[in-house]
């Protein structure tokens, strides 16, 4: 069982770790810098693990919205090409324009994912 102690510790050094993730971006220099931070190896693998955990699931969330919102507009533009083609009006904005904006955001959210 954690002691209070123990919880504050690990609840500052997340915080730092959160602030470091806007200044350095990287998980190899977050990791260094909290090594620098605090000489408590087994408390800073405690922290980096959680930390990583909610790292990834804030990645996979965006990830998997731009996945969504890609998907949305690769819809749109099949109905678009789909209702300009059955009244003999050009459907080619909708059908390469909207197309490839949709593909780009989905692959740009699978890259979110993968990390």
């Amino acid at each position: 069982m954690e002691t209070a102690h123990e919880q504050n510790n690990f609840e500052i050094l997340l915080d730092f770790l959160r602030d470091a993730e806007h200044r350095l971006g990287d998980l190899d220099k977050i990791k260094n810098e909290l090594n620098a931070k605090s000489t408590d190896l087994d408390l800073n693998d405690k922290v980096f693990q959680y930390f990583k955990k909610e790292y990834y699931a804030h990645k996979r969330k965006e990830g998997l919205s731009k996945i969504g919102l890609g998907s949305l507009i690769i819809l749109a533009g099949f109905c678009i090409t789909c209702f300009n083609f059955h009244s003999n009006e050009s459907f080619n904005f909708a059908m390469y324009g909207l197309t490839s904006i949709g593909i780009c955001i989905v692959f740009w959210g699978f890259y979110k994912i993968m990390g």
